[in-house]
């Protein structure tokens, strides 16, 4: 069994990020100001994964028959933001569904980016339905001081 060490400042942000989920899945579902554009149109936020490695960040967000070009991926000030629409099946009108519990229609996420991710290299790929965005982190140098020479 792996010890883990506590980390609050991690699990506060992770805290934090839950509640704004719930808070912008609620003012979506009752039409009031907020949430991500496409929530507040109707839409749906597609689950996703988020972890850590030595030398990158990564997102993974479940889209299945979410073709590619039906993805946007873009970094907003200090966000990354996954945008789309999830197309209805060339199948029978939504009227004739007896179940239906597949969301369709218009998807978006924002993640907060933490400062150590190098926006300049962040790459993505959609493979099996499920986007994969890398988020790697600046060298240390990069990240930390910059030495600045006197003359």
């Amino acid at each position: 069994m792996a010890i883990q060490r506590s980390d609050p400042i991690r699990d506060l942000v992770g805290l934090q990020e839950r509640m704004n989920r719930l808070f912008d899945e609620a003012l979506a579902r009752s039409g009031g100001p907020g949430g991500t554009e496409a929530l507040a149109a109707g839409g749906f936020r597609p689950p996703v994964d988020l972890f850590e490695e030595a030398t990158r960040f990564v997102v993974r967000a479940d889209l299945p028959g979410v073709a590619s070009k039906d993805v946007a991926i873009e970094v907003s000030g200090d966000d990354l933001v996954l945008k789309g629409e999830r197309r209805g099946d060339a199948g029978p009108g939504r009227e004739s569904y007896l179940r239906a519990e597949r969301p369709q229609g218009p998807f978006a996420l924002r993640i907060s980016l933490p400062p150590s991710v190098d926006r300049l290299k962040i790459e993505a790929s959609h493979r099996d339905g499920v986007i994969e965005v890398s988020l790697p982190k600046k060298q240390a140098s990069e990240a930390g001081r910059v030495k600045i020479e006197v003359r």
